[in-house]
């Protein structure tokens, strides 16, 4: 008898471990991330590249309103594979919804945005890209470094834009390098933020920012974040972590709003933002009036965890000078011709990524 209150006893014990242990494990999931801000006039947040049941997704489209209202974005571009949906397009549920689509390509998958309608399986097979500019459509890589599905026609330049941060990417190299240890902290992340939870298998994406940046400056294009959000574990939790930030004020016409957005992320005026991480609004790169440094502006909260650093054609230029709204990188003396971008960590994580300012 004795024997069996000792080891109920110890059993108790473990699971009171266990219990305390979880507890502190989130409380500090919970403590890592900054507090939420108010979004400013002039600014809004969306998910780019997200999938419904019309082709790989988990939910319908109403389920993916609900979820970008919950997680506070003002629109969502769909991009179903190799459907077009046009009907579905404009405000629902205080959302904008813009249409596009994720093409399969014979060398790798392309999203077409300001598509008049889907590619047939000829023009898909045949020439895609040529197809999206012949429709008078903007191409943009998807997951272009993906593992299993990359993109190998780096000698067309009749694409636009290039996805550097993608949700499927990231899980495709948790999978492809079987780092369970990643893949458990994502799901014991789950129940106590989920906007963290994907953030757990996200590293800096190196090798896609150095393909990136060897692109031709003249070229000019555009950085952008892909939620590639397909509902696994959730859309909301996709949506929350990371976002595209987008200068623009929207009006309530849907033609007109999808055009800003759209010309905001194709001209790369957008900044992409690791919500999850910590909540920010308005950075932006600039000049300096005397063009011998940059400046780097954001407003966020506890500016104390944030750091900063300046990529010239993608190496790491000039020395921060840290100021409450963000930093300033002196050049010093005129700054030289080439593409800078900054690239934000708060509390040492991946957070901020803005497109490229360009002197010719």
């Amino acid at each position: 008898m004795t024997g069996r209150r000792v080891t109920g006893r110890r059993v108790l014990a473990v699971l009171v471990a266990l219990g305390c242990a979880w507890l502190a494990f989130g409380l500090w999931i919970r403590a890592r991330r900054a507090p939420a801000l108010p979004r400013p006039p002039g600014e809004v947040r969306g998910a780019y590249h997200v999938h419904t049941r019309k082709s790989d997704g988990r939910g319908t489209l109403d389920e993916v309103i609900t979820a970008a209202r919950e997680a506070g974005l003002q629109f969502v571009i769909v991009s179903d594979h190799n459907v077009l949906s046009p009907e579905d397009a404009g405000w629902r549920g205080g959302v904008l919804v813009i249409q596009a689509t994720e093409i399969s390509s014979p060398y790798g998958h392309i999203v077409g945005l300001g598509l008049p309608r889907a590619l047939t399986k000829e023009e898909r097979l045949k020439d895609t890209l040529g197809s999206i500019h012949a429709l008078g459509g903007a191409a943009v890589l998807a997951h272009p470094l993906h593992p299993k599905r990359p993109f190998t026609r780096w000698d067309r330049h009749d694409w636009v834009g290039f996805e550097v941060v993608s949700n499927d990417s990231f899980w495709g190299n948790t999978l492809h390098d079987r780092d369970l240890l990643r893949t458990a902290l994502a799901f014991l992340t789950l129940p106590w933020d989920d906007a963290q939870s994907p953030l757990a298998l996200y590293v800096r994406p190196a090798a896609e920012l150095a393909r990136f940046d060897a692109l031709d400056p003249a070229e000019r294009h555009p950085l952008l974040c892909s939620a590639d959000a397909h509902g696994y574990p959730s859309y909301r939790a996709a949506f929350r972590a990371f976002s595209m930030h987008v200068p623009v004020r929207l009006t309530g016409d849907a033609e007109a709003d999808t055009a800003r957005v759209l010309s905001a992320l194709l001209e790369g005026r957008a900044t992409c933002v690791f919500d999850g991480v910590a909540p920010a609004w308005r950075a932006a790169l600039a000049l300096a009036p005397g063009r011998d440094a940059f400046t780097f502006t954001v407003e966020q909260a506890r500016p104390s965890r944030a750091g900063y650093r300046l990529f010239r054609n993608g190496a790491p230029f000039g020395a921060a000078e840290a100021r409450p709204d963000g930093a300033r990188f002196s050049c010093g003396g005129p700054c030289p011709p080439g593409a800078y971008r900054v690239e934000a960590t708060w509390g040492g994580r991946p957070w901020i990524f803005t497109n490229p300012r360009y002197i010719e």
